[in-house]
């Protein structure tokens, strides 16, 4: 590949430092995410006919590419996910390290393989450190998958109130520290219902959600739960004369 293409992701790489300190800024991040091209190592063996030439690969019968991913500490594979030079440089300075352009689209067709060994990716492993693991980014397919122009949305409580989940949640906030508010609505998308957990919390939605999805899973009995923030548009919309079931 021509190691002198442009690869900066800047906004990306912008909206994952302000997330550190504002979780209004997911859709932002989400948005950037779907557009961004990444730099993933690989290990590439030419077959007998394929070409370099002028820094432009040919791949015929016989190449095999091997995406290069990185262990965790229980572990679980994850491939890399680097947004431009200066990060890759900082898992391995090699002249010819060679490399793919893959989009998130890529990642994730990867990944959620049925043969797949990976567990999800890393955005910049040596820095942000942004892990998108299976689960986030089937939550992120369905959530743009269902976000469709004209598509109507119904708020409201409940009709058979959760209460044993509620508790649990109360139980985990105040364990864990890091949410100050949260209301529990159901949401009507389209052809779809399912809970809407509208969250004020610390930290960054890829960290906090997960271990919250984990605390509800036994008490969903079959329904959908879908998570936001509570600074983004939607989520202030939705809590408007809403009480919050947990508040520190």
């Amino acid at each position: 590949m021509d190691v002198n293409k442009p690869i900066t992701n800047q906004k990306l790489v912008d909206i994952m430092q302000k997330m550190k300190n504002d979780n209004s800024k997911e859709m932002e991040f989400l948005d950037e995410l779907l557009k961004a091209k990444f730099l993933c190592p690989d290990i590439m063996k030419l077959g007998a006919n394929s070409k370099n030439n002028s820094g432009k690969i040919v791949l015929n019968e016989g190449t095999t590419i091997k995406l290069v991913g990185l262990s965790s500490e229980n572990g679980k594979n994850y491939l890399m996910a680097f947004t431009d030079w200066t990060e890759l440089g900082k898992w391995k300075i090699e002249t010819n390290q060679q490399t793919l352009i893959l989009s998130y689209d890529d990642y994730q067709g990867v990944i959620l393989k049925d043969d797949s060994t990976y567990e999800g990716f890393v955005i910049n492993p040596y820095g942000a450190n942004i892990v998108l693991d299976k689960n986030l980014i089937q939550n992120i397919n369905q959530r743009f998958q269902q976000m469709k122009k004209g598509e109507s949305v119904m708020l409201g409580s409940p009709k058979e109130y959760p209460y044993d989940m509620a508790e649990k949640l109360n139980i985990y906030f105040d364990k864990v520290q890091v949410v100050k508010r949260a209301y529990l609505l159901w949401m009507v998308r389209g052809e779809e219902a399912s809970y809407l957990l509208v969250l004020d919390f610390v930290g960054v939605p890829q960290t906090v959600f997960p271990k919250i999805a984990d605390v509800c899973q036994p008490y969903l009995k079959g329904k959908l739960l879908d998570m936001i923030p509570i600074g983004t548009v939607f989520g202030k919309s939705a809590i408007e004369n809403q009480q919050p079931f947990y508040q520190t």
